[in-house]
């Protein structure tokens, strides 16, 4: 891959956790308290909007935007007029057998199937989001190699692509930030193991042992297409990014949130981690940083 002349789309996964007809379908299914986990579904920052304004502000080689969510769902906020944007609904895609579903896992299985996806493309969370301008060598290097985030000496071993505690040593520090995907390698991965990436889509949420999109990238790249990427390891990438849990407790997030404007990363994760009862005051603080970060509406809003 050149970057010297490549512009690549932008996919997101999103869901409005907070409307009352996800909320019934979603318990319809449910069969454990942690199925229903509101750190995973609710929308109280509207955290996508900013990362859409983060886009705009300082990824200039972005192209297409792409939020991937369930049917009817559309962010009220979103111009959908946007030439740029595009909604993708799960039943557009999906095989109907996995359908519905509820897992991050299971949907980001699917990414590669968004029709007229460019070749290489950026997947986000919706609490991702850029700090400052970030050029296309932060994701693929001059010799035109994919940077693979997150290793600590460029390691490829298969028990990292598993949640399940006992079989796994995670590194979820530097595990919460976009990742650059070629399109046919996404693809490839899963088909590596057929039978069980079947029996993981069949997964209404997410579980311990379902393939996890990200580790399993890695694992794929780093094994199989070593040729076509970097292995970027913890210390470099902490360079550039940050990852930051929202918890209830109001000074260490005041002291954090400083932080973070402070030293303005290319990118970082706010990663939601406020129970079922969040903070108020911690809540207007977030609100608050993220409106005087970004200030400015973008394009794709109404």
């Amino acid at each position: 891959m050149s970057n010297s002349d490549q512009s690549i789309d932008i996919v997101y996964t999103w869901v409005n956790g907070d409307d009352p007809v996800y909320i019934k379908k979603c318990q319809k299914f449910a069969e454990n308290l942690d199925d229903v986990n509101p750190e995973r579904f609710r929308d109280v920052y509207d955290m996508l909007k900013y990362s859409l304004r983060s886009i705009e502000q300082f990824v200039p080689w972005a192209r297409n935007i792409y939020i991937l969510t369930q049917k009817p769902q559309v962010p009220e906020w979103l111009n959908t007029d946007h030439p740029k944007v595009k909604v993708v609904h799960h039943e557009d895609i999906f095989d109907e057998a996995y359908l519905p579903t509820y897992s991050s896992s299971v949907i980001e299985s699917y990414l590669d199937k968004i029709p007229g996806l460019s070749d290489h493309f950026l997947y986000m969370n919706d609490d991702f989001l850029f700090g400052n301008t970030t050029p296309m060598e932060a994701f693929v290097s001059d010799a035109g190699r994919i940077n693979i985030f997150g290793t600590l000496f460029g390691e490829n071993p298969s028990w990292r692509i598993y949640e399940a505690k006992n079989d796994i040593i995670g590194l979820g520090l530097v595990e919460h930030c976009p990742i650059l995907v070629k399109k046919d390698c996404w693809d490839a991965m899963y088909k590596l193991w057929p039978e069980k990436t079947h029996e993981k889509r069949q997964h209404r949420f997410r579980q311990d042992d379902d393939f996890m999109a990200y580790k399993l990238y890695k694992y794929y790249m780093l094994k199989y297409q070593r040729e076509l990427c970097r292995p970027m390891n913890v210390f470099e990438l902490k360079k550039w990014q940050i990852f930051h849990k929202i918890t209830n407790s109001f000074n260490r997030q005041k002291k954090a949130f400083a932080r973070i404007d402070r030293v303005r990363p290319y990118f970082y994760c706010l990663n939601d981690d406020q129970k079922d009862n969040p903070n108020q005051q911690v809540v207007e603080l977030v609100q608050n940083f993220l409106q005087n970060y970004y200030p400015n509406k973008s394009s794709f809003e109404k």
